[in-house]
C-alpha cells in the first residue's frame, strides 16, 4: 500500500464529483473513496469554507491531504476521477469555454503522471 498526497483542491474536486455522480444516481451506485473518504471529504471542506477568501486560496493549492495506506483499489478509482478532470479540461479547452485553462489541465495531467508510480 502507498500514501497519496493531493492538494486541498484536487481532493476536493475528486470528491465534489464523485457526490455529484453517485446523487444523479440516486446514491445506488458504489464508490470506495467516496465511502471511505466521507468524514475526511467533510472536515476539510469545512475548514476551507471557514477561512477568508485569500486563505482559502492559499489552502486549496497549498494545503495537502494525505491518504495513507491507499489501497490499490481505491488508486484505480483515483486514477478514474484524475483522468475524467482531465476529459473535461480538454473539451473545455477545444470548445473555448471561457472557464477553460491550461494550466488546470496541466495540473491534473501532472497529477495523474505523480501517481501512475504507486
Amino acid at each position: 500500500m502507498s500514501n497519496l498526497q493531493l492538494t486541498v483542491h484536487e481532493f476536493l474536486t475528486i470528491m465534489g464529483t464523485l457526490d455529484e455522480h453517485l446523487e444523479e444516481a440516486g446514491f445506488e451506485g458504489e464508490s470506495a473513496i467516496y465511502d471511505s473518504w466521507y468524514q475526511q471529504w467533510r472536515d476539510v471542506e469545512a475548514k476551507v469554507e471557514k477561512l477568508s477568501m485569500m486563505d482559502r486560496a492559499d489552502m486549496l493549492f497549498d494545503g495537502k491531504v494525505t491518504i495513507n495506506d491507499i489501497p490499490n483499489e481505491h488508486l484505480i478509482e483515483v486514477r478514474a476521477c484524475i483522468n475524467e478532470q482531465i476529459s473535461i479540461h480538454k473539451k473545455m479547452i477545444k470548445e473555448n469555454d471561457v472557464d477553460a485553462d491550461p494550466d488546470d489541465l496541466e495540473i491534473w495531467e501532472n497529477r495523474l503522471a505523480a501517481i501512475k508510480d504507486l
